[in-house]
């Protein structure tokens, strides 16, 4: 026997979830079911999924309609997400410095080095602070240097760092790259972390983050935590005790020459 939740006579008992929303009418309407799904360790941003679903002999109680008009009511005033948020400056930087340099890794085995330098260096251009990274590797030194040796040293930096990566990608065998959309904030200079990962044939992962300032990349963190730049001032700092910065210049004049094969 089924329970009967009207007071009057059946006859006179109207619908409840009509007389809750009189745009029901006579039809139940399917309940949405709004997911987030965390899909960072896939590759994919966040996204919102709406699924739909009626179970067999399923009726729509006042309780549940009341509920379900709540949930409408929510997403319109946007207080539920129904998409996935918009990407920050920063996140959007490297997310497009990846699928620029995408066309040119696919095609390395095709290409000489010195073509994918070409290629390579307006995309690091756009994307890099030259001028900061230049600063940071050479260290306490920078400020001895006059105008013109700094100058010179920022061209020779960003001629090198850009052979350098033109050297080292020589074919393609279905790499992709990963960009988190959730940035880590850098409480020491200011900036975000923007977190990636290089995903290689084989299963094998490497985790690769960007310092970002002011839409510019000043940093890299190989394995997610050691600082290129460091390196670098380690290596520079030995150049610079035994010649300066024209010495410098020249080392790194001499090794973008090489790996050019100049």
């Amino acid at each position: 026997m089924k329970a009967n939740f009207c007071p009057r006579s059946p006859s006179r008992c109207r619908n409840p979830a009509r007389s809750l929303n009189p745009l029901f009418h006579n039809d139940l309407r399917p309940i949405a079911a709004i997911k987030m799904l965390n899909t960072a360790d896939h590759g994919e941003n966040f996204t919102a999924r709406a699924e739909t679903f009626t179970p067999k002999d399923f009726k729509v109680g006042p309780s549940l309609s009341m509920a379900w008009l709540m949930a409408v009511v929510l997403m319109v005033l946007g207080l539920l997400p129904l998409r996935a948020q918009t990407p920050s400056a920063a996140v959007a930087k490297i997310q497009t410095y990846y699928q620029q340099l995408m066309p040119t890794i696919q095609q390395a085995a095709r290409l000489s080095v010195r073509e994918r330098d070409k290629r390579f260096s307006p995309v690091f251009a756009a994307v890099f602070d030259i001028p900061t990274m230049t600063r940071l590797a050479v260290g306490p030194a920078w400020k001895s240097f006059s105008a013109e040796q700094q100058a010179a040293l920022r061209d020779a930096f960003a001629r090198f760092i850009v052979a350098q990566y033109a050297s080292q990608i020589k074919d393609y065998s279905g790499e992709s790259f990963v960009v988190d959309p959730q940035t880590t904030p850098e409480s020491r200079g200011g900036g975000e972390i923007v977190k990636t990962k290089l995903l290689q044939p084989g299963g094998r992962t490497v985790n690769i983050n960007y310092l970002v300032r002011g839409e510019r990349v000043v940093d890299i963190y190989l394995n997610g935590t050691i600082s290129d730049l460091a390196m670098r001032r380690d290596e520079f700092a030995s150049v610079i005790a035994a010649g300066g910065a024209d010495a410098l210049i020249k080392k790194l004049q001499d090794r973008t020459d090489n790996l050019l094969g100049k």
